[in-house]
């Protein structure tokens, strides 16, 4: 389960004056962009796309950010690699090795 924002800088909270960042309003972009990127690189089994809340036109994040949605919720079933001790399969959609 995760989420996605886009940081597009730091500065002052709108609401506590606190330091903190500031993301892109268009949150869906981001979800589409980690889901493009992830396909891409051969890492997701299947997605599917569910209605999830609803629209959001304008919106406001905790930290006073405007922000909007479709509110569409896309999930991802990400590809299972092999445990660190286990070789590659030859032939696997995943041309990388991840370590931990």
């Amino acid at each position: 389960l995760g989420s996605a924002s886009f940081d597009r800088g730091v500065g002052l909270s709108h609401d506590t004056g606190a330091i903190t960042h500031h993301i892109g309003p268009d949150i869906d972009a981001e979800r589409d962009f980690l889901i493009r990127d992830l396909s891409a690189a051969g890492m997701l089994i299947s997605t599917s796309e569910i209605s999830g809340i609803g629209a959001t036109k304008t919106g406001r994040n905790g930290g006073g950010d405007p922000y909007f949605t479709d509110g569409k919720a896309v999930v991802g079933v990400l590809l299972q690699l092999p445990a660190q001790d286990e070789p590659l399969a030859s032939g696997s959609s995943s041309p990388c090795r991840y370590e931990k």
